[in-house]
């Protein structure tokens, strides 16, 4: 009995930490998302200004 309840414990362990990792490793997956799509952005609202500059100076 002793040792089913030890592996069960062992089990719960392992899951907690194997939860813990895909919790972390999600959330940093989702803030990798959220500074590569703030860059793109950024990088669209320069260009969208540079090409409204370059309109401008043409009339």
């Amino acid at each position: 009995m002793k040792d089913i309840l030890l592996i069960a414990y062992y089990l719960i362990l392992l899951g907690a930490a194997g939860f813990t990792l895909y919790a972390f490793f999600c959330r940093l997956i989702d803030v990798i998302r959220w500074e590569r799509a703030d860059d793109m952005r950024k990088a669209y609202q320069s260009r969208k200004a540079a090409v409204e500059r370059q309109a401008r100076q043409r009339l």
